[in-house]
This record gives structure tokens, C-alpha cells and sequence, in this order.
């Protein structure tokens, strides 16, 4: 007897029950509030900067302090290894060029890319024991979201402020299929385009 094929219903109702069991629809609830903490803090501290200091002129002497591809290539190995510095200061820096779409685009190609190399560093760090397990208890909990939810925390990773570096090589680490990563990841440019919008504005606004 030939095994009944499940219709798309009954797949997106399996989906949502497992979502809702493994506690998915918590952690994006959570995950939407730390943005929104995030975001409020960074907004806050951008207008007491700007009200006790001249940010513009700081802004202006940080960017004409540092070359251009130095800039870039410290941005690039941050998001390939850690991803220690909020990419928010790059879109900023970014302000000072003519074509604003143009820069949130290639910082975005480097943000990918970024990720395509924690990926791999992921992958590479199984050949070594020690590593892979200092690794692995250093950010169990990036395994343990992989694991249960798959590509769904890889978007939320290259949306919102969870980092996007250690989320891929966690990817690589469990063998997360390359081509559904690298499909997934490309949601890391949204995350340039929409908080650069944002970013631009206040700039504009307030400087």
C-alpha cells in the first residue's frame, strides 16, 4: 500500500505544533524585544552624545582619520570570525559617500560573505578536537537553536542582534545544508537596507 503524501496543510500544522512545543515562538518574541531594547538604547545614547558633544564632527574626524579599506577589511574579519563590532557603526560611516544604497549593498556583500567564512571555519573546526569542543561549549546554545530550528534562527540571525558570525559557524559545525545556508543568509542584506534607513534618517535629523 503506497504511503499517503502529506498535503501542504498538514505539513504547516506539523510545522507549527513542533514551533510551538520546542519554544520557537518565545525565542522570536524575545529576540523582537531585545531589538527594541537595543534600538531604544542606541537612540537614547545617540541624542545625549549629540546633546553634550559635537557627534558630527566626531563622525566626520573618525572618517577622515581612516582609510577606506581599512575600514572595510576590519568590518570583513569581524563578521568572519566574531563578529564583535555592531555593524550599525560601519552603516554609519557609510553616510559620508554619495550613493547610500550603493554602500549599504557592498556592506551587506561583506556581511555575507562574512558568514560564508564562519561557515566554513565552522566546518574546519571539526578536523580539530580541542577546538570543536571549546567551541561547542562556548556557544551550546547556537547548536542547540540550529539543531531544533534551522534555517528559521539563521534569518533571525541576519536580521536582528543576534550574532550573525557565530550563528553561521555553528551552521558549519552541524553540517547545516551550504545551500539552504547560504539561501537563508541572503536576509543579511534586509538587515543593511532597513537599519540603514533608520540609521540615515537620525543622522540627517539630528546632525
Amino acid at each position: 500500500m503506497a504511503k499517503r503524501v502529506k498535503s501542504f496543510l498538514e505539513k504547516l500544522t506539523i510545522r507549527h505544533e513542533y514551533s510551538k512545543r520546542t519554544g520557537l515562538y518565545n525565542f522570536i518574541g524575545k529576540t523582537l524585544l531585545k531589538l527594541l531594547v537595543i534600538l531604544s538604547i542606541i537612540l537614547v545614547c545617540f541624542l545625549i552624545l549629540n546633546h553634550f558633544l559635537n557627534l558630527g564632527q566626531l563622525i566626520d574626524d573618525y572618517i577622515s582619520s581612516h582609510d577606506m579599506f581599512g575600514v572595510l577589511g576590519l568590518f570583513y574579519v569581524s563578521e568572519s570570525i566574531l563578529g564583535w563590532i555592531p555593524p550599525d557603526l560601519f552603516i554609519m560611516w557609510s553616510e559620508q559617500f554619495n550613493n547610500p544604497l550603493l554602500w549599504l549593498t557592498i556592506l551587506g556583500t561583506i556581511s555575507y560573505f562574512g558568514g560564508i567564512n564562519a561557515y566554513f571555519l565552522g566546518k574546519l573546526a571539526l578536523k580539530y578536537p580541542r577546538l570543536k569542543q571549546w567551541l561547542e561549549k562556548k556557544n551550546e546554545i547556537f547548536f542547540v537553536r540550529i539543531r531544533k530550528w534551522g534555517g528559521i534562527v539563521i534569518i533571525l540571525a541576519a536580521l536582528f542582534p543576534l550574532p550573525f558570525a557565530t550563528t553561521s559557524t555553528a551552521a558549519g559545525m552541524v553540517k547545516y545544508p551550504f545551500k539552504s545556508f547560504l539561501l537563508y543568509g541572503l536576509t543579511r542584506y534586509l538587515r543593511f537596507y532597513i537599519y540603514g534607513v533608520g540609521i540615515f534618517f537620525a543622522m540627517d535629523k539630528w546632525l
